[in-house]
C-alpha cells in the first residue's frame, strides 16, 4: 500500500511545472490532498476488526454450530465437522483432570482449481476442563490468518479471589480493542453447570489490562497459540 503511495505520488511530482510558482503551489496542495486520502483509506483497510463486527462473527459462528447439532427430528441440518479431543489424566495433588476440546474449522481457497480437499483454518475452538473441584470454560474465535480475534473465558483463578469470572478480549490483529471483566457472588460450587446459572456484574470495561487480570488474559493468550498448533498438527494428520 505504501508503495502505491509512494509511486503515486513520484507519477504526480514528474507532471510539475517548476517554472510556474502558482501551477506548482496548485498541484502541490492536490498533492498533499491525494496523499492524506490514500493515507486514510490504507489506515482504514488495516482495521479490519472492531467489537462490533466481532460480535457479528461470533453471532454467525454460534448459528453455524447449531445447525451441526441434531434438531428435534434427530437430524442436523447440515453435515457437521470438527475435531474432537479428550484429554483424561491424573495429576499429582489435583487428581483427575479432564478436558475436552472441540475445534471448528473453515475452508480457504484451494491452490488448484477444482481441488476437492481445499485447505482448513482454524475457525473456533471451545474448551471445557478442571483442575480439582474447580471448573473452567474458554471459547476462541481465529480469523483466517490464524490470529485470535476473541476469547471468552469462565475461571475462578483470578488473583486468589476464589470468585467466578467471565473474561472477554477482543483484538484486531496483535492490538487489544477492549476487555471487560465479570465477577459473580454467592458460588455454591465451582462446577460449570452451576457457574453458567449465575449473575455476572461488570467490574471492569477498557482498552487495557490491569495487572489483577494479567496472568489469567496472559494464559489464555499462551493457549489460544497452543491450540492453533494443535490444530495444526491434527489437520496435517487426518486431513487427505
Amino acid at each position: 500500500m505504501f508503495l502505491s503511495i509512494s509511486a503515486y505520488y513520484f507519477m504526480i511530482i514528474g507532471v510539475i511545472d517548476y517554472e510556474s510558482p502558482k501551477k506548482n503551489a496548485a498541484m502541490t496542495r492536490k498533492v498533499t490532498l491525494a496523499l492524506f486520502l490514500c493515507v486514510a483509506w490504507s489506515v482504514t483497510a488495516l482495521a479490519q476488526n472492531s467489537v462490533e463486527s466481532i460480535r457479528n462473527k461470533y453471532k454467525e459462528v454460534h448459528e453455524m454450530i447449531a445447525h451441526m447439532m441434531p434438531n428435534e427430528d434427530g437430524y442436523p441440518g447440515m453435515p457437521p465437522e470438527y475435531y474432537d479431543i479428550n484429554v483424561v489424566q491424573n495429576l499429582p495433588a489435583t487428581g483427575g483432570h479432564f478436558e475436552k476440546i472441540r475445534m471448528f474449522y473453515g475452508e480457504l481457497e484451494p491452490e488448484e482449481e477444482g481441488d476437492p480437499y481445499p485447505p482448513h483454518y482454524l475457525l473456533f475452538v471451545t474448551s471445557k476442563y478442571n483442575f480439582a473441584a474447580r471448573e473452567f470454560y474458554e471459547e476462541y474465535l481465529y480469523d483466517k490468518d490464524g490470529r485470535v480475534m476473541f476469547i471468552f473465558a469462565i475461571t475462578t483463578n483470578v488473583d486468589d479471589d476464589m470468585a467466578p469470572y467471565e473474561l472477554r478480549l477482543w483484538f484486531d490483529g496483535n492490538k487489544l480493542l477492549r476487555f471487560t471483566a465479570k465477577r459473580a457472588e454467592n458460588a455454591e460450587s465451582f462446577e460449570l453447570e452451576h457457574l453458567k446459572t449465575l449473575t455476572f456484574k461488570e467490574v471492569y470495561s477498557g482498552n487495557t489490562i490491569p495487572e489483577k487480570y494479567q496472568y489469567d488474559t496472559d494464559r489464555c493468550l499462551k493457549q489460544a497459540n497452543s491450540l492453533l498448533k494443535m490444530f495444526k498438527g491434527v489437520d496435517e494428520n487426518t486431513y487427505k
